[in-house]
């Protein structure tokens, strides 16, 4: 029964993706051939076949990147990935189509505008579907029931996730005890059995869906559950034990040849993600070297007028893997200004600026040179800032979890620095920020940063 109600309901999506696929269609041929300039209109035949290619390979795409998958516990995010994976395929799949289709012409136009339009239609459609399920689920209807196996902690985290998130239609509707020892109500809901009457509380409760959260103690257990759980319909997934451990701020699950692997830590930027940062640091530092040239030759110019000592100072630093680097800095110090006092901060009018340098420490000038860092690979335009290496054990040791921060180049700007937390201020809450740009690093994140360090401009009241 559920199994062709879920097929109904990817039909359904199925037709609402094509009826979505068409107008997107409709709205790029409207948009090229009214508002730009043309010397004819496509042949009506090319175009239909177009459009029936384009229509066609749609929902079949959509259906092979797990979009028509049950949506119930995919967040937003990981739906918008999915759209924008599959609209891009689909693009992709329809101009290499219409190549092979021989005495077809089509419009360059439509075609540029196509993606985009039919991108922000399934979007759209999908955003309106979610809103329109979540009212009707807050009103009891087209609901699934649930039991969470299990009665401790990890039991008690997955309904307190899923009661906030309503909009999943997930209804729990009550908890099964390790073993029969175990009764009462936990959390206001009633422990309805034990798991030797699993089976039969998932016959007599109507449950679509099992929730296995037992905790690594109860090994055993799990895979009896799991045993029996094979003679149900129902769906069945396993919250795993490091749920809220302190080693366990990214997980992710992948799968290597059938074997399912939790992932509890690993390198955020692998893969296309590396090769995406990597060309994206190259070409911006050397726009920004080409845009900043002249007025960085100016700035050596007047460091070399004012006082005595080399342009460029030389410090080292510790970035990516935990490997030293020497970073580059137009020098805004007396050359002896770490004799007396050591790697220390500098401190609002600080008697060891030169006149000069005090003015590159405020609108963060003397930071240019560091774009040649970023060309050697030493750094990146967008990261956690590089810390001294004699600074290094004692943060280790008043700020746990610092060493993720190494798990990705240091940067010229970062998520911290633009939320205020640079120079000589808390290593905690710049951790904080530095953690939420290594865990939920983008593309458009980067983007970000980079226009709100450019609007914000360079001055920074704790620059000095």
């Amino acid at each position: 029964m559920l199994k062709q109600h879920s097929q109904l309901i990817s039909f359904i999506r199925g037709c609402l993706d094509v009826l979505v696929a068409a107008f997107a269609w409709g709205a790029a041929y409207f948009i090229r051939f009214n508002f730009f300039p043309y010397h004819g209109l496509p042949v009506w035949r090319d175009v239909i076949i177009n459009l029936g290619i384009f229509l066609a390979i749609t929902p079949l795409v959509l259906n092979g990147v797990g979009a028509y998958k049950g949506r119930r516990a995919r967040s937003v995010l990981e739906e918008l990935r999915v759209l924008l994976f599959g609209s891009l395929v689909v693009w992709v799949l329809l101009i290499a189509c219409i190549y092979y289709v021989e005495h077809t012409r089509f419009s360059r136009g439509v075609l540029l505008l196509l993606l985009p339009m039919s991108t922000a239609s399934l979007l759209a459609e999908r955003f309106v579907a979610r809103v329109i399920l979540g009212a009707i689920r807050r009103n009891g209807w087209n609901l699934r029931y649930a039991l969470i196996v299990g009665t401790g902690r990890l039991a008690q985290k997955t309904f307190f996730r899923l009661r906030e998130n309503s909009w999943t239609g997930i209804r729990v509707v009550g908890f099964v005890a390790e073993d029969a020892s175990i009764h009462g109500h936990i959390r206001g809901l009633p422990v309805l059995g034990d798991v030797r009457e699993l089976t039969e509380l998932i016959e007599t409760r109507g449950i679509d869906s099992v929730f296995v959260a037992m905790g690594g103690r109860h090994g055993r257990d799990v895979r009896r559950v799991l045993k029996a759980l094979e003679d149900t319909s129902v769906d069945v997934r396993v919250i795993p034990d490091v749920y809220g451990s302190p080693v366990t701020s990214n997980l992710s699950v992948s799968e290597l040849d059938g074997m399912p692997i939790i992932s509890v830590r690993e390198n955020p930027l692998e893969g296309w993600r590396a090769v995406y940062k990597r060309a994206f640091d190259m070409i911006g530092a050397a726009v920004a070297l080409a845009i900043f040239g002249i007025p960085m030759l100016l700035i050596a110019l007047l460091i070399k007028l004012t006082s005595r000592g080399p342009v460029l100072y030389r410090q080292q630093r510790i970035s990516f893997g935990g490997r030293p680097f020497y970073i580059l800095k137009f020098r805004s110090m007396v050359v002896s200004a770490e004799m007396q006092r050591g790697a220390v901060f500098a401190q609002p009018n600080d008697p060891r600026c030169t006149a000069i340098g005090r003015w590159l420490r405020r609108t963060s000038l003397d930071e240019l040179p560091q774009l040649w860092n970023v060309l050697t690979g030493h750094m990146s335009l967008v990261g956690p800032r590089p810390e001294r290496p004699e600074l290094m054990d004692r943060i280790r040791r008043e700020v746990p979890g610092f060493p993720m921060r190494l798990k990705v180049r240091a940067g010229i700007t970062g998520w911290a620095q633009i939320n205020g937390f640079r120079g000589d201020t808390s290593f905690r809450k710049r951790l904080q920020y530095d953690l939420y740009y290594v865990h939920h690093w983008s593309p458009l994140l980067d983007l970000k940063i980079m226009i709100m360090t450019l609007v914000r401009g360079f001055r920074h009241p704790n620059a000095y």
